[in-house]
């Protein structure tokens, strides 16, 4: 029988390989501009969702990731502001996956080894 740990890291790879996935999908798929970057969001949070099952991450990982969260962030605003007239309802739909992204960094920092 797995132990919980084991179950947790595969639980993990799961949400890692669903955000691969979501990349592959920004990649391939011909979608507006907006779309594109609401998908790319969504990879990143599931990748770092699937960290967050690790049990330790370096200070240098966290770093990159909350680097990569930051030009996402602004990528995210930079397509809204090119491709819509309307701001307040394009920028509600990025509110939920960043802020759950700011939330899961947030929650990795502890996990930080030194």
């Amino acid at each position: 029988m797995k132990t919980i740990k084991e179950t947790q890291r595969w639980y993990g790879y799961f949400f890692m390989g669903l955000s691969v996935l979501a990349l592959l999908l920004t990649a391939v798929v011909r979608v507006a501009p907006f779309q594109r970057a609401l998908l790319l969001t969504t990879a990143l949070t599931l990748l770092v969702y699937g960290l967050t099952y690790e049990a330790k991450i370096t200070r240098r990982w966290w770093q990159v990731l909350l680097a990569i969260s930051g030009v996402v962030f602004l990528l995210d605003v930079g397509t809204t502001l090119a491709t819509t007239t309307r701001l307040l309802a394009p920028l509600l739909s990025f509110l939920l996956p960043l802020t759950f992204l700011g939330i899961l960094l947030g929650y990795l920092r502890r996990y930080i080894i030194r």
